[in-house]
Protein backbone atom coordinates (compact mmCIF):
# COMPACT_ATOMS: atom_id res chain seq x y z
CA UNK A 1 0.00 0.00 0.00
CA UNK A 2 1.19 3.52 -0.81
CA UNK A 3 2.65 5.36 2.21
CA UNK A 4 0.62 8.58 2.37
CA UNK A 5 3.33 10.28 4.46
CA UNK A 6 5.70 10.08 1.49
CA UNK A 7 3.39 11.72 -1.05
CA UNK A 8 4.05 15.28 -2.26
CA UNK A 9 2.56 18.20 -0.34
CA UNK A 10 0.64 20.89 -2.24
CA UNK A 11 -0.74 22.91 0.68
CA UNK A 12 0.21 23.76 4.25
CA UNK A 13 -2.40 24.98 6.71
CA UNK A 14 -1.31 26.58 9.97
CA UNK A 15 -2.75 27.32 13.37
CA UNK A 16 -1.82 30.88 14.36
CA UNK A 17 -1.21 31.42 18.11
CA UNK A 18 1.91 29.56 19.16
CA UNK A 19 2.48 28.30 15.62
CA UNK A 20 2.95 31.21 13.21
CA UNK A 21 3.48 33.84 15.87
CA UNK A 22 4.51 33.75 19.52
CA UNK A 23 1.33 35.54 20.56
CA UNK A 24 0.64 33.49 23.68
CA UNK A 25 2.55 35.75 26.13
CA UNK A 26 0.65 38.78 24.75
CA UNK A 27 -2.68 36.94 24.98
CA UNK A 28 -1.95 35.83 28.54
CA UNK A 29 -1.05 39.40 29.50
CA UNK A 30 -4.22 40.85 27.97
CA UNK A 31 -6.45 38.22 29.59
CA UNK A 32 -4.80 38.67 33.00
CA UNK A 33 -5.19 42.45 32.85
CA UNK A 34 -8.84 42.17 31.84
CA UNK A 35 -9.67 39.63 34.55
CA UNK A 36 -7.75 41.58 37.18
CA UNK A 37 -9.80 44.67 36.37
CA UNK A 38 -13.20 43.06 35.99
CA UNK A 39 -13.09 40.21 38.52
CA UNK A 40 -10.36 41.36 40.94
CA UNK A 41 -8.88 37.85 40.61
CA UNK A 42 -5.50 36.64 39.44
CA UNK A 43 -5.50 33.80 36.91
CA UNK A 44 -2.42 31.78 35.98
CA UNK A 45 -1.35 30.97 32.45
CA UNK A 46 -2.26 27.35 33.09
CA UNK A 47 -5.81 28.33 34.06
CA UNK A 48 -6.15 30.46 30.95
CA UNK A 49 -4.81 27.72 28.65
CA UNK A 50 -7.45 25.37 30.08
CA UNK A 51 -10.11 27.74 28.71
CA UNK A 52 -8.65 27.82 25.19
CA UNK A 53 -10.93 26.67 22.41
CA UNK A 54 -13.47 29.51 22.09
CA UNK A 55 -12.49 32.92 20.71
CA UNK A 56 -11.25 35.65 23.03
CA UNK A 57 -14.83 36.88 23.43
CA UNK A 58 -15.91 33.35 24.30
CA UNK A 59 -13.22 32.94 26.95
CA UNK A 60 -13.99 36.30 28.54
CA UNK A 61 -17.71 35.48 28.42
CA UNK A 62 -17.12 32.18 30.24
CA UNK A 63 -15.33 33.97 33.06
CA UNK A 64 -17.61 36.99 33.38
CA UNK A 65 -20.77 35.11 32.38
CA UNK A 66 -23.57 37.67 32.06
CA UNK A 67 -21.77 40.37 34.04
CA UNK A 68 -22.77 43.87 32.92
CA UNK A 69 -19.14 44.77 32.26
CA UNK A 70 -18.71 42.03 29.61
CA UNK A 71 -18.79 44.38 26.57
CA UNK A 72 -16.28 46.70 28.24
CA UNK A 73 -14.05 43.74 29.15
CA UNK A 74 -14.00 42.53 25.54
CA UNK A 75 -13.09 46.02 24.32
CA UNK A 76 -10.38 46.19 26.98
CA UNK A 77 -8.89 42.93 25.74
CA UNK A 78 -8.53 44.12 22.16
CA UNK A 79 -7.25 47.52 23.25
CA UNK A 80 -4.50 45.88 25.31
CA UNK A 81 -3.76 43.26 22.62
CA UNK A 82 -3.23 45.95 20.00
CA UNK A 83 -1.45 48.45 22.25
CA UNK A 84 1.16 45.97 23.49
CA UNK A 85 1.53 44.02 20.24
CA UNK A 86 4.62 45.80 18.90
CA UNK A 87 6.52 45.70 22.17
CA UNK A 88 5.73 42.08 23.04
CA UNK A 89 6.19 40.22 19.76
CA UNK A 90 7.58 40.35 16.26
CA UNK A 91 7.55 37.89 13.40
CA UNK A 92 10.37 35.38 13.79
CA UNK A 93 12.96 35.54 11.05
CA UNK A 94 12.74 31.77 10.72
CA UNK A 95 8.96 31.92 10.35
CA UNK A 96 9.24 34.53 7.61
CA UNK A 97 11.97 32.50 5.97
CA UNK A 98 9.75 29.41 6.01
CA UNK A 99 6.83 31.32 4.51
CA UNK A 100 9.00 32.88 1.82
CA UNK A 101 10.47 29.53 0.83
CA UNK A 102 7.11 27.76 0.78
CA UNK A 103 5.77 30.56 -1.39
CA UNK A 104 8.76 30.18 -3.73
CA UNK A 105 7.97 26.45 -3.92
CA UNK A 106 4.38 27.27 -5.03
CA UNK A 107 2.92 25.71 -1.88
CA UNK A 108 -0.56 27.06 -1.12
CA UNK A 109 -0.95 28.27 2.46
CA UNK A 110 -3.81 29.01 4.82
CA UNK A 111 -4.63 29.76 8.46
CA UNK A 112 -7.12 27.90 10.67
CA UNK A 113 -7.25 29.53 14.08
CA UNK A 114 -9.45 29.60 17.14
CA UNK A 115 -8.74 33.29 17.71
CA UNK A 116 -11.26 35.87 16.56
CA UNK A 117 -11.13 37.59 13.18
CA UNK A 118 -10.53 40.88 14.99
CA UNK A 119 -7.36 39.72 16.74
CA UNK A 120 -6.18 37.75 13.69
CA UNK A 121 -6.44 40.90 11.57
CA UNK A 122 -4.53 42.93 14.17
CA UNK A 123 -1.67 40.44 14.25
CA UNK A 124 -1.63 39.79 10.52
CA UNK A 125 -1.37 43.51 9.78
CA UNK A 126 1.24 44.29 12.41
CA UNK A 127 3.40 41.32 11.37
CA UNK A 128 2.89 41.95 7.62
CA UNK A 129 1.81 38.35 6.99
CA UNK A 130 -1.29 38.70 4.84
CA UNK A 131 0.39 38.26 1.47
CA UNK A 132 1.42 34.68 2.23
CA UNK A 133 -2.03 33.18 2.73
CA UNK A 134 -4.70 32.39 0.17
CA UNK A 135 -7.33 31.41 2.74
CA UNK A 136 -7.95 31.87 6.44
CA UNK A 137 -10.72 31.02 8.90
CA UNK A 138 -10.99 32.49 12.39
CA UNK A 139 -12.86 30.88 15.25
CA UNK A 140 -15.85 33.19 14.95
CA UNK A 141 -16.20 32.40 11.23
CA UNK A 142 -16.81 28.70 11.83
CA UNK A 143 -19.88 26.88 13.08
CA UNK A 144 -17.68 24.19 14.62
CA UNK A 145 -14.17 25.43 15.49
CA UNK A 146 -11.24 23.10 16.24
CA UNK A 147 -11.05 20.31 17.30
CA UNK A 148 -13.71 19.94 14.61
CA UNK A 149 -12.46 19.54 11.04
CA UNK A 150 -14.73 22.19 9.51
CA UNK A 151 -12.11 24.92 9.06
CA UNK A 152 -9.60 22.56 7.49
CA UNK A 153 -12.21 21.09 5.15
CA UNK A 154 -13.32 24.53 4.02
CA UNK A 155 -9.74 25.68 3.46
CA UNK A 156 -8.90 22.60 1.39
CA UNK A 157 -12.01 23.20 -0.72
CA UNK A 158 -10.93 26.78 -1.42
CA UNK A 159 -7.40 25.69 -2.31
CA UNK A 160 -8.56 22.72 -4.36
CA UNK A 161 -6.37 20.18 -2.58
CA UNK A 162 -7.02 16.72 -1.18
CA UNK A 163 -6.32 15.76 2.46
CA UNK A 164 -3.39 13.53 1.47
CA UNK A 165 -1.80 16.55 -0.26
CA UNK A 166 -2.18 18.74 2.82
CA UNK A 167 -0.10 19.28 5.95
CA UNK A 168 -1.73 20.95 8.97
CA UNK A 169 0.63 22.37 11.59
CA UNK A 170 -0.37 23.41 15.11
CA UNK A 171 0.71 23.35 18.74
CA UNK A 172 -2.31 21.96 20.59
CA UNK A 173 -4.33 18.79 21.05
CA UNK A 174 -7.24 20.50 19.28
CA UNK A 175 -5.04 21.16 16.25
CA UNK A 176 -3.92 17.54 16.04
CA UNK A 177 -7.46 16.25 16.47
CA UNK A 178 -8.81 18.54 13.74
CA UNK A 179 -6.09 17.58 11.28
CA UNK A 180 -6.45 13.89 11.98
CA UNK A 181 -10.23 14.07 11.57
CA UNK A 182 -9.82 15.88 8.25
CA UNK A 183 -7.41 13.22 6.99
CA UNK A 184 -4.45 15.53 6.50
CA UNK A 185 -0.94 14.89 7.67
CA UNK A 186 -0.37 16.67 10.98
CA UNK A 187 2.72 18.41 12.32
CA UNK A 188 3.47 19.61 15.83
CA UNK A 189 5.03 23.08 16.07
CA UNK A 190 7.55 23.06 18.92
CA UNK A 191 9.68 26.00 17.86
CA UNK A 192 8.53 28.67 20.34
CA UNK A 193 9.42 28.83 24.03
CA UNK A 194 5.73 29.03 24.99
CA UNK A 195 3.63 26.13 23.68
CA UNK A 196 0.17 24.95 24.64
CA UNK A 197 1.04 21.25 24.85
CA UNK A 198 4.42 19.51 24.98
CA UNK A 199 3.03 16.02 24.36
CA UNK A 200 0.52 16.28 21.57
CA UNK A 201 -2.38 13.90 21.08
CA UNK A 202 -3.18 12.50 18.62
CA UNK A 203 0.52 11.94 18.06
CA UNK A 204 1.59 14.08 15.07
CA UNK A 205 3.13 12.60 11.94
CA UNK A 206 5.97 15.11 12.26
CA UNK A 207 7.39 17.19 15.11
CA UNK A 208 9.15 20.40 14.12
CA UNK A 209 11.58 22.19 16.42
CA UNK A 210 12.45 24.74 13.72
CA UNK A 211 10.26 26.29 11.02
CA UNK A 212 12.91 25.57 8.42
CA UNK A 213 12.40 21.84 9.03
CA UNK A 214 8.99 22.26 7.39
CA UNK A 215 10.69 23.51 4.22
CA UNK A 216 13.22 20.69 4.37
CA UNK A 217 10.48 18.07 4.79
CA UNK A 218 8.40 19.35 1.90
CA UNK A 219 11.46 19.65 -0.29
CA UNK A 220 12.26 16.00 0.37
CA UNK A 221 8.72 14.76 -0.09
CA UNK A 222 8.15 16.73 -3.25
CA UNK A 223 11.39 15.39 -4.71
CA UNK A 224 10.32 11.83 -3.90
CA UNK A 225 12.85 11.35 -1.12
CA UNK A 226 12.11 9.35 2.00
CA UNK A 227 11.56 10.79 5.48
CA UNK A 228 11.02 9.35 8.93
CA UNK A 229 7.56 10.68 9.83
CA UNK A 230 7.82 10.09 13.59
CA UNK A 231 11.29 11.47 14.22
CA UNK A 232 11.96 14.72 16.01
CA UNK A 233 14.38 16.59 13.82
Amino acid sequence: MDDVTKRPIRAVLFDFDGTLADTLPLSFYAFQEVFRKHTAKEYSREEIVAWFGPTEEGIIGQVLNSHESLPEAIDDYYRIYEAYHDRMLSLSGEIRGMLNQLQDMSISMGIITGKSRRSLDISSAKLAMGSYFTVGFAGDELIRPKPDREGIDRAMAVLGVAPEETLFIGDSHADMAAGRAAGTRIGGAMWFETVQSQDLLPVPDYVFTSPLQVVELIGRLNQGKGYNPKAKE
